[in-house]
């Protein structure tokens, strides 16, 4: 019987969905909980203290493999043990993040999966929605590492395609509705990061945005649920199903830092693109029937 140890810093839908994942891709591996594995999952509801706390008890339990799940997770796991291994998943970057040192063959006991956005097919999505989009904003918590990465990566992308990106910096949850009022009228449309604290207050951005007939589109798909006009992301259980099939691997004797550690969008094969009918009439927007055809769910 080999012990994991699963953490996550918040339940939230697609981090549930990566948990999942992760049984699964052990699963497929032979490691099958209750019969050749003992897993001891702990949630720190959104506390760093709490999550530092899991860290040093997993670190005491000293099992096979600490799996993490999100960034906040995975720099506590790595901060309380240099050799016990630790595999990650859902952590954006894991170079700024400093859990790696680079991809490939990492070292030392840590690898992983990162979850960064397919920013370039965002894009093309929000470009084919609101073909005129030549300018838009992004609301994000500049104390993130994960916001401030993908702010790299959407300029870097938005450059070719003549998009300009207008930032609004909302550091705190009480600053997230003013950040999002700055842009209005600045802006074609606003993206909304996979930003713990701007995500929070998504309702009250996508309000905005359709009183003000100003399309909202968000970096993961769960947020088109909770009302943006549209996205195209990870499906999550796929991307824990990755992190799952490394952590079988530790645990048939493969060091970690021989694990390549790998970007989810560059190995999954397909994307799932969510539109959302209601808020697209409520923001003003037409979405092309072709695209509705093709998208992976609907919201009427």
């Amino acid at each position: 019987m080999k012990r994991v140890a699963i953490s996550m810093i918040v339940e939230v839908p697609q981090l549930l969905e990566t948990k999942q994942g992760i049984l699964d891709g052990l699963a497929e591996q032979g490691f099958v909980e209750g019969k050749t594995l003992s897993v001891d999952y702990q949630t720190a509801n959104g506390n760093l203290p709490t999550q530092q706390q899991i860290a040093r008890k997993f670190v005491a339990d000293r099992p096979d493999v600490i799996i993490s799940i999100t960034t906040a997770t995975s720099q506590a796991m790595a901060a309380a043990t240099k050799d016990i291994p630790l595999v990650f998943v859902t952590v954006i970057d894991p170079v700024r993040a400093k859990l790696i040192a680079h991809y490939a063959r990492p070292g030392g006991n840590v690898t992983g999966v990162s979850d960064a956005p397919p920013i370039a097919q965002q894009l093309k999505l929000f470009r084919e929605i609101t073909p005129k989009l030549h300018r838009l904003g992004f609301v994000y918590n500049p104390g993130l590492d994960s916001s401030i990465a993908t702010l790299g990566w959407i300029k870097e992308q938005a450059a070719p395609l003549d998009i300009e990106i207008e930032e609004s910096a909302a550091p705190t949850p009480n600053e997230v509705v003013p950040a999002t009022r700055k842009l209005v009228g600045k802006v074609d449309a606003i993206y909304i990061p996979n930003d713990t604290t701007v995500v929070g207050s998504l309702e009250s951005i996508v309000k905005i945005g359709q009183e003000t007939s100003t399309p909202i589109f968000t970096g993961e798909t769960r947020g088109v649920e909770r009302g943006a006009l549209a996205s195209i992301g990870l499906n999550y259980t796929q991307v824990g199903r990755l992190g799952g099939h490394m952590a079988a691997a530790v645990l048939a004797g493969t060091r970690p830092g021989d694990i390549d550690s790998v970007i989810a969008a560059e190995k999954l094969p397909n994307f799932d693109v969510f539109l959302n009918k209601q808020s697209a009439a409520a923001m003003g927007v037409a979405l092309p029937e072709e695209l509705v055809k093709r998208a992976t769910k609907v919201i009427e």
